[in-house]
């Protein structure tokens, strides 16, 4: 605990070269690679940055609504072939002001850390693949879906497997962590079909990708 607390006392540009100084590269770099290399700040900020400029098209009335249902949510066409992108968009995507809230409190203080111990391109694949294995159980329901928890929940998921013993704050009850990821895979797991609107499917694929994460990438940096 002590450890996490004095690595995220430290400014966005300390994170980044406490990373790069403790961890030497053991791949050859690629295009991906030199990109996140070149960002003034880490990742995090840039993501937070893109959902809530995402947020603000929502509400911005020059904006056709229609194109925003159409390119930045899940819905019933987002399988045809011109739409597939839809399986990550959404993961951006926010109408409601405390959903954005919620999402990017939990992604700032789990996906900073994240990026701080692991990189930043172990901070993107882990988002993306939250997306998109959270997009593709959901997709099973109808209607219309949108909102980062999927990609949130599989790097919280991502987090708790590496550092199960830490404390996290649950509604201000300071609890384990590994009892927190059980309690998320309950509700994911219990909640499907249950009518709430809430998209449970895909709060459980996130969690099933941060796990498969987890176990594909142990030991490795």
């Amino acid at each position: 605990m002590i450890k996490i607390a004095k690595l995220l006392s430290k400014s966005p540009q300390q994170l980044k070269q406490t990373y790069l100084l403790n961890h030497k590269p053991q791949f050859q770099y690629g295009q991906v690679d030199r990109f996140l290399d070149r960002l003034q700040m880490p990742l995090y900020f840039y993501l937070i940055g893109i959902n809530v400029g995402v947020y603000a098209l929502w509400h911005f009335p020059a904006v056709d609504k229609n194109f925003m249902y159409r390119h930045f949510t899940l819905h019933p066409g987002s399988m045809n072939i011109r739409e597939l992108h839809t399986f990550i968009t959404y993961s951006f995507s926010h109408q409601n002001t405390l959903h954005l809230i919620f999402n990017m409190v939990t992604f700032y203080f789990f996906g900073r850390t994240i990026e701080a111990y692991f990189g930043s391109k172990r901070l993107l694949a882990i988002y993306l693949a939250g997306a998109l294995v959270g997009g593709l159980m959901q997709s099973r329901q109808a209607g219309i879906s949108l909102g980062a928890s999927a990609a949130c929940n599989a790097l919280l998921t991502y987090y708790i497997c590496n550092f199960p013993r830490e404390i996290i704050l649950l509604f201000f009850i300071p609890v384990p962590a590994w009892i927190v990821g059980l309690l998320i895979l309950y509700q994911g797991w219990a909640g499907q079909g249950d009518g709430s609107g809430i998209g449970h499917d895909a709060h459980l694929g996130g969690c099933l990708a941060g796990l498969a994460f987890y176990f594909a990438t142990r030991g490795k940096i």
